[in-house]
């Protein structure tokens, strides 16, 4: 387990008790290990403005006993199966609100603008798994820009035929439609997002 001090910045924004540890793979570069952190702090993001606004988050993927497999699938090399595919795509968080439970997948990504349109590129071989083996999960897209709090149906957002398919903002609803109660919080939280960015853009340096 690595804990990342330069994120210790975000407590403040987030609770004074936020305490970020990241499980990483045995053989990995640091710029892998930075991304996974990044992520790591995004997932924490996410939670912690649920929360406060009184949703239930249950860990899935991501910080629940099957995220030691998950590394475990990583350092073994596993032969690619549709076990291991399942378990690899597993969906971060469950979230319970007054609609039901929702499978979360998070994913924070820079803005990338295309022809004067603010967007974000996404993997498509990770679109495609989710859209496999877990079609009711929903992309929480985590980004800084106008809301800073986006997300989609994994079956709203169509693959493409390369490596990776950029998406328009437009593409996704604001968080708040789903999930209403953050509403008043987004703002506050849209601090932690834009740190979170210098970060990544420190990390590409």
């Amino acid at each position: 387990m690595v804990q990342c001090s330069k994120l210790k910045c975000l407590n403040g924004v987030l609770t004074s008790d936020l305490q970020l540890e990241v499980q990483l793979p045995r053989h990995h570069s640091q710029v892998f290990s930075q991304s996974l952190i990044i992520g790591a702090a995004a997932k924490e993001i996410l939670r912690s403005l649920l929360e406060a606004s009184q949703y239930k988050v249950y860990p899935f993927g991501y910080e629940s006993s099957l995220s030691s497999l998950k590394m475990h699938i990583w350092d073994r090399h596993f032969h690619d199966s549709n076990e291991v595919e399942r378990v690899r795509s597993m969906p971060d968080y469950v979230v319970s609100s007054e609609k039901g439970l929702k499978l979360v997948e998070v994913k924070f990504r820079k803005r990338s603008d295309r022809e004067g349109h603010a967007g974000v590129i996404l993997k498509n071989s990770d679109l495609n798994r989710y859209r496999r083996y877990w079609a009711e999960s929903m992309i929480a897209l985590i980004s800084p820009f106008g809301d800073r709090f986006f997300c989609q149906d994994v079956n709203n957002l169509i693959p493409g035929s390369q490596d990776t398919k950029w998406f328009s903002h437009d593409e996704f609803q604001s968080l708040r439609e789903v999930y209403p109660e953050t509403g008043d919080k987004l703002k506050a939280f849209a601090v932690a997002v834009d740190k979170l960015g210098n970060l990544w853009d420190e990390q590409k340096q």
